[in-house]
């Protein structure tokens, strides 16, 4: 009995948990950066919802591989252009999937591939 509950509650903690199957940071890369401060910080999470494959990891046929690039890019942007910003310093991108999204993944049988991006940087505006 004991057995059981131990490998019941070995299961549960690795199931609970979350999976990073990516992560990118400090992607910066500019010899000759122009002067320019500080305007906020970027902190953000996307919701990524992919088709055929794994959550937080490969998509077969990579169907909707560009699904992540252009969401990603998109709220990037608008976030920079809200604070009044020019660029972001210090990129880090991490894809992960939470546990509710690797539940909702195996329930379908992988067909569908939900995921999450989060996403910190400094958003900095150039002085001219």
């Amino acid at each position: 009995m004991k057995m059981k509950t131990l490998l019941f509650g070995m299961l549960t903690v690795l199931l609970m948990a979350s999976c990073t199957t990516f992560k990118m940071s400090g992607t910066s890369m500019n010899m000759d950066t122009p002067p320019f401060h500080n305007v906020g910080e970027l902190d953000i999470v996307v919701n990524v919802h992919e088709w055929l494959g794994t959550s937080g990891g490969g998509n077969l046929a990579n169907i909707s591989a560009t699904n992540m690039d252009d969401k990603l890019y998109d709220t990037i942007e608008r976030e920079v252009k809200k604070a009044g910003g020019d660029a972001v310093l210090n990129l880090d991108v991490e894809y992960k999937a939470s546990f509710f999204n690797i539940l909702l993944n195996m329930i379908t049988f992988n067909l569908y591939a939900p995921a999450q991006a989060h996403v910190t940087g400094n958003i900095i505006k150039y002085e001219m």
